[in-house]
């Protein structure tokens, strides 16, 4: 199929948007591993699931702008559009998602420390008095069981004399 000039530029175009698209998922990636630890397994989760996005993201440019005919300026404009979105947008993307997201978990930390406050307060209020409630009940039943353990010293005593 012969493309016009203009039919071209715009597939250049779709396509550069495509590689911008693709630059900005892998951003979303960046953002999720740099907010929340994940271990060796889950990154090559994470990767393998960036891989089949972009796969899809460029199959179906490529499907849109040439009916699936591969052209080299799609792929170069893929890239070019990946290149111009971590130059232009990247930095400001990943600063003010980070940066949004570490005020909203200072926010949840600070409600939960509100909320959790009265409770923490209660139980240092009735610490004192329940560890004493409960020495004065486990005490009894210490001096029984060492009573117990006299009783049966003196049982092993009387048993060796016996004998």
């Amino acid at each position: 199929m012969i493309l016009s000039v203009s039919e071209q530029v715009i597939d250049f175009l779709w396509a550069t948007a495509s590689g911008m698209a693709i630059a900005f998922i892998y951003d979303l990636f960046r953002i999720f591993r740099k907010a929340v630890k994940t271990g060796s397994i889950a990154v090559f989760v994470q990767d393998i699931m960036f891989w089949l996005i972009a796969c899809v993201i460029m199959f179906i440019s490529i499907y849109r702008c040439n009916d699936g005919e591969l052209r080299g300026f799609l792929f170069l404009g893929a890239f070019l559009g990946a290149v111009l979105y971590v130059m232009l947008f990247s930095r400001a993307v990943m600063g003010s998602s980070l940066f949004i997201i570490k005020i909203t978990s200072r926010a949840v930390r600070f409600l939960v420390f509100v909320v959790l406050y009265p409770f923490r307060l209660l139980v240092k209020l009735l610490a004192v008095p329940v560890r004493k409630a409960a020495k004065a009940a486990a005490d009894p039943l210490r001096a029984a069981r060492a009573g117990k353990k006299d009783k049966d010293l003196q049982a092993d005593a009387n048993e060796d004399l016996q004998q």
